[in-house]
């Protein structure tokens, strides 16, 4: 009898940005809704799970309109239990927050944007980072 494989590529077509910032995510996601003059609004904690009965909940907060959509995402996930390891991004454990850019259309200057970002106080440091070299690249995709 033959054997099918299913085999699934994804697609990490969008800026990742990493942050470390000394806030609450609350105030953080207030403090870029205020700069940027967006409407990043916390929705439902992402829940991924694993083999093993195991599963993370992150914090997430959202501005998706027609064209775009922004992420704020917390690396550190929410305590519960059955969790196993209490990272989004295990391998970039330094930092605190993520921010997804989808963007579809050119109305938003990428830099511009994080230039904004970096202004606010208690953010002190940002980066983009290069998501195909993250091992757990797919704990972004949802």
């Amino acid at each position: 009898m033959a054997k099918n494989k299913l085999e699934i590529t994804y697609d990490y077509d969008f800026p990742l940005w990493a942050l470390n910032a000394n806030a609450k995510p609350y105030k953080l996601a207030w403090s870029i809704n205020q700069e940027l003059d967006l409407a990043l609004t916390k929705v439902e904690n992402l829940k991924i799970g694993f083999t093993g009965g195991k599963s993370l909940s992150i914090v997430n907060y959202n501005d998706i309109n027609e064209f775009r959509a922004i992420r704020l995402l917390r690396n550190r996930a929410e305590e519960s239990e059955g969790q196993f390891d209490a990272f989004l991004v295990p391998e970039m454990k330094n930092f605190d927050y993520f921010i997804v850019l989808e963007n579809e259309s050119q109305t938003l200057d990428e830099n511009a944007f994080f230039s904004k970002i970096k202004e606010i106080p208690f953010v002190q440091f940002a980066i983009k980072v290069n998501i195909k070299s993250l091992k757990s690249r797919d704990n972004l995709i949802f």
